[in-house]
């Protein structure tokens, strides 16, 4: 986790009203996933909360959806939200020498309206589930079911992606900043207890080798980080007691001028 700050007193740094004075501090906040798993249609019963994460189809035409979700304990309660960025690092793509090979396709990211566990499973198709884990048929398993196999669209998650991005070969990626995505995280800054993360889904489920795996909380680790969530906000500042008596005599100028003129 990182913060960087930036105050200023440039204007934009400051929000003068009637009688009073407010400066805005600037920072930003990279927060690493605190929860992820996926979700494979091959392995509906299983659960991949400890392996890397994986979203799209496979060349054995079986679909994936990963999931992770922030925690934003750090975000100050009364901060305003200005950008957003979700980073994950694509760790394989399929073989290129098997069925034609890795196909570029869109990933979005959605807003999940329901809870889900991310469980302890540790192989690459998934392992035995515990109850509460999330699988392919179930968000808590033998609790609580999706909508649908997957997750269901409208119900489980958003029907409008917050934000989309093309992926291809292994690397860094970024969901650049969008009004959906900072309203998102200024909702669950509002309500924490609507906070159920993202859910990556390929909009190519339909075609062959579209499948990614993106590094996660545990796998693999080292240098490669695990999914951050990259916000910017500022947060109202009271300003010195000198600066409030200027601003206040500045407003009685002002009363006086008006009153003046007319």
């Amino acid at each position: 986790m990182k913060i960087s700050r930036a105050c200023s007193l440039t204007p934009l740094r400051w929000l003068i009203f009637p009688g009073f004075c407010l400066r805005l501090s600037a920072a930003t906040i990279s927060l690493g996933s605190v929860s992820d798993t996926s979700l494979y249609e091959n392995k509906p019963d299983s659960n991949l909360g400890a392996a890397t994460l994986v979203a799209g189809t496979n060349q054995q035409f079986s679909r994936a959806r990963g999931l992770f979700r922030f925690d934003l304990g750090l975000v100050p309660v009364n901060a305003v939200i200005t950008a957003v960025q979700v980073q994950l690092y694509c760790t394989r793509q399929p073989d290129p020498m098997q069925h034609g090979g890795p196909v570029a396709s869109d990933f979005s990211l959605s807003r999940m309206f329901v809870n889900w566990g991310e469980g302890t499973g540790n192989s690459n198709t998934g392992s035995v589930s515990s109850a509460g884990d999330a699988t392919w048929n179930e968000r808590q398993f033998q609790n609580s079911a999706w909508g649908t196999p997957g997750g269901l669209i409208g119900s489980d998650y958003a029907n409008n992606p917050s934000a989309t991005t093309s992926i291809g070969n292994v690397g860094t990626y970024v969901w650049g900043s969008s009004p959906e995505l900072i309203g998102d995280v200024q909702a669950w800054l509002a309500t924490p207890t609507t906070n159920f993360g993202f859910i990556l889904v390929s909009e190519s489920e339909g075609t062959l080798g579209s499948a990614r795996r993106f590094a996660s909380r545990e796998q693999p680790g080292g240098l490669i980080p695990a999914p951050q969530l990259i916000i910017t906000y500022t947060v109202p500042e009271p300003a010195t007691s000198g600066l409030l008596v200027v601003t206040a005599a500045l407003m009685i100028f002002r009363r006086q001028r008006v009153a003046f003129i007319y």
